[in-house]
């Protein structure tokens, strides 16, 4: 016990600025199976199996990762003709221990695909079953994840041959579009040019 200025003080001081209330960085907010978008997803993941079974698709929601992205694409856009950033919906297939880092922390270029045919960068495919192939099975419910991700290609460098030895896309170029395999694949080589939107859970 204490006295100020006449005044008893009973148990501790607090201070005048308030804790911060929690920080929830990722949001997951599910998808309604009545949405055209989810449908069509449904839909194009078929081309993996016909008996595939989506058993959920969440909307990633996370301020940091939208911000960093929002800037990326300023600055791809003023790059492009006509301020057109050329930005896809595409897929991506991951590890079991990669899901939780996209969805917390995005397509963080500390973890890149080192041993891509496209050198050091993030992969990306228009077609589902290419990125089924990089998915894990979870032995737990013998599900797995591929994620729907918004991607600013902006130009896209054309390689019809490998070239692991990248770690940036050519100059004039923020992408590479690889066609050297049965499905094209997209690579993307900077922190926040990629940022994962959907995350479906699925059964094949």
């Amino acid at each position: 016990m204490t006295k100020i200025r006449g005044w008893t003080q009973h148990g501790q001081l607090f201070s005048v600025i308030p804790e911060p209330p929690p920080k929830y960085y990722t949001l997951l907010i599910p998808l309604p199976s009545s949405t055209n978008l989810y449908k069509g997803l449904e839909q194009q993941m078929k081309i993996i199996s016909n008996s595939l079974k989506i058993i959920s698709i969440d909307q990633i929601k996370n301020p940091f990762l939208e911000d960093a992205y929002k800037t990326i694409k300023k600055i791809i856009s003023k790059q492009c003709s006509a301020s057109n950033p050329n930005e896809r919906l595409l897929f991506h297939g991951t590890s079991l221990l990669g899901i939780i880092g996209i969805t917390e922390d995005g397509f963080d270029d500390r973890f890149f695909n080192a041993g891509g045919a496209w050198g050091y960068g993030s992969y990306f495919a228009d077609n589902p079953r290419k990125s089924h192939g990089f998915t894990a099975l979870d032995v737990t419910d013998q599900t797995r994840v591929m994620f729907y991700s918004k991607v600013l290609l902006g130009k896209e460098s054309i390689q019809n041959t490998t070239n692991n030895a990248l770690v940036s896309a050519p100059q004039g170029h923020p992408s590479v579009r690889g066609t050297a395999f049965q499905y094209a694949e997209y690579i993307v080589y900077r922190y926040g040019q990629a940022l994962p939107y959907l995350k479906i859970v699925y059964k094949d």
